[in-house]
C-alpha cells in the first residue's frame, strides 16, 4: 500500500507522476508496464478480476481546454494496445478513498489487456477503453473491496 504516487515511483512500481499509464520502449515499440486506476477519469469501472480502464488524453477535469479532441492511439493508449498484441502483463495499482486524508494506493497484481475499443465519452469525444483481466493464480487482493472506491 502507498499513500503517494511518489512512493511507487521510488520503488519502480509506476514511474509516472501524473500519467495513469506507464510504459517503456522495447525494441522500438512502446509497451505498457503499469496503470493506476485513481478515479481521475469518470469512466474507470472496477470488478474483482477485471479493470475497464479509460485511455489517456483529453480529460477536462484535469485541464482547462477550450476545444477538446478525440483521444489518439499514441503514448499510453498505444502502449496498452501493444501490450495486448504482445501479451505482456501490466501491473495494476488501484486507489481507494476519495479524500486526501483517506486515499490509499495498493498494488492489485498483474493483468493482461484483453481487448480495447473506442466509445463516446462524457463530453462527446471518442475515448479509448481497455479491458484488463487479472492473471489467474495470483493471491487474491480483497483490500479494495473493503475500501470506499
Amino acid at each position: 500500500m502507498f499513500q503517494w504516487v511518489t512512493e511507487m515511483n521510488v520503488i519502480g512500481l509506476h514511474s509516472q507522476f501524473l500519467s495513469g499509464i506507464d510504459y517503456l520502449k522495447i525494441d522500438g515499440k512502446v509497451i505498457a508496464v503499469s496503470v493506476v486506476a485513481s478515479g481521475r477519469y469518470s469512466n474507470n469501472v472496477n470488478y474483482s478480476d477485471v479493470l475497464v480502464y479509460s485511455g489517456q488524453g483529453e480529460n477536462p477535469a484535469l485541464k482547462r481546454k477550450q476545444q477538446l479532441e478525440d483521444q489518439k492511439l499514441e503514448r499510453g493508449n498505444l502502449a496498452l494496445k501493444n501490450s495486448m498484441e504482445e501479451k505482456t502483463p501490466v501491473r495494476v495499482v488501484r486507489m481507494s478513498g476519495r479524500r486526501i486524508s483517506n486515499k490509499v494506493y495498493f498494488y492489485d497484481g498483474l493483468y493482461l489487456v484483453d481487448r480495447y475499443w473506442q466509445e463516446r465519452g462524457k463530453f462527446g469525444k471518442l475515448v479509448f477503453m481497455f479491458w484488463l483481466k487479472r492473471i489467474e493464480g495470483q493471491p487474491k487482493c480483497t483490500f479494495w473491496e473493503k475500501c470506499e472506491i
